[in-house]
């Protein structure tokens, strides 16, 4: 038998996506949880800190608008080698921030690299599933969930073991270098070829089938962004709950989106695109607003389990959509999804620290109820099966 190339390269590329994606994921856990402490150190109440997310989650918008087709460009290695190693300085600078302008400088490095870093791993994820004719994104979003669910549970465990939240941040780093030299080492797939109907990358932003799929991964975003960003201030703030408890709570809306990603093939292939999406929406509605319904830890770490395992497949439809939506130029389209759905991380924080300066953390976070119903709504007129 003569051996396949392309599929030796898949079997060798998908371990290695898998680990870059899980990497990902362990950052933004343990984010959520060491926020608090960080605000604290700080002496940040929630308005400000909205703000300086605000700031970085616009760096990072900047950065995929003007930088994320360049992903096709320069080829997958290269564009993730340098921003993964830029966020490694990111998060350095993080774990050494003693003010408000050390703390911005760092964000907008850590936002704008981590949001190019996003686009690389999905555009190389797409690469992957045409070069093997299988669908990977939700398994690889899984690795990414599986990540955050590690990171949340770790920096709880060492918050709580005295371990200062500096040394947890600068613990990311190991890792992350780790796979950034492995990806180093590593050929990709190389781009599908562009679409015969001449598909342009600037005319992108006016497809209106793709901005529709944008639209609906902001809003899953904006409340995954909120879940990262708020949820462990939240159990720990105004519920009182300690770091270990906190954290535990952030790894199990992780979890589940975990979980609930490895069976999404398995429900998008009995309900399909539009259907899944429909019922994602509304179970992040409910489940949110039973977790904010009660002060019952088990009820709203219930409810965060709900929201998690709801969102789980709206990013990866909606990845694998936008790929398929503009053959050639997976990249610049990842890059129009992903930049218009950090929109939702520019206004999740802001929105949510402004209105907790208001009304209060827990109705602030009704946000994620309206999103919820939003995407069952939209999903109605979306023209996938």
């Amino acid at each position: 038998m003569i051996p396949n190339p392309g599929a030796r390269r898949v079997r060798v590329v998908l371990p290695i996506l898998l680990c870059a994606f899980g990497v990902f994921g362990l950052f933004w856990g343990t984010f959520a949880v060491l926020l608090a402490d960080l605000s604290g150190a700080l002496d940040l109440s929630p308005g400000p800190l909205g703000v300086t997310l605000f700031v970085g989650a616009a760096a990072s918008i900047l950065a995929m608008a003007l930088l994320g087709r360049t992903s096709d460009r320069l080829g997958r290695r290269v564009f993730l080698v340098l921003s993964g190693a830029v966020m490694g300085l990111g998060i350095a600078a993080l774990a050494f921030a003693g003010g408000y302008a050390a703390l911005l400088g760092a964000l907008v490095v850590i936002y704008a690299a981590s949001g190019l870093y996003d686009v690389g791993i999905n555009a190389a994820a797409v690469d992957l599933e045409k070069a093997a004719g299988r669908r990977f994104m939700a398994v690889l979003h899984a690795a990414f969930s599986a990540g955050g669910a590690a990171g949340a549970l770790a920096a709880g465990a060492l918050l709580s073991a005295g371990v200062d939240y500096r040394m947890v941040y600068l613990a990311l780093l190991p890792p992350l270098g780790a796979v950034v030299l492995t990806v180093a080492a590593t050929r990709f797939p190389p781009p599908g070829e562009p679409a015969e109907d001449g598909t342009r990358q600037a005319g992108l932003y006016r497809s209106l089938p793709l901005l529709l799929v944008a639209v609906i991964a902001t809003l899953a975003l904006l409340s995954e962004g909120e879940m990262e960003h708020w949820s462990g201030i939240y159990l720990r703030r105004i519920l009182g709950l300690s770091a270990l408890l906190g954290g535990s709570g952030v790894a199990v809306f992780y979890g589940s989106m975990a979980v609930g990603r490895l069976g999404a093939a398995f429900v998008i292939g009995r309900f399909g695109n539009r259907r899944t999406l429909q019922g994602a929406g509304l179970l992040a509605a409910g489940g949110m607003a039973l977790a904010l319904a009660t002060r019952a830890s088990l009820l709203v770490v219930a409810g965060f389990l709900v929201v998690g395992l709801a969102l789980s497949a709206v990013v990866p439809i909606a990845f694998s959509a936008a790929g398929d939506l503009a053959p050639g130029y997976a990249g610049a389209a990842i890059s129009v999804v992903t930049t218009l759905g950090y929109g939702g991380f520019l206004l999740g924080p802001v929105t949510v620290g402004g209105l907790a300066e208001v009304l209060g953390l827990r109705i602030a976070m009704g946000v994620i109820v309206v999103s919820g119903l939003m995407i069952f709504a939209l999903s109605l007129r979306l023209k996938v099966p």
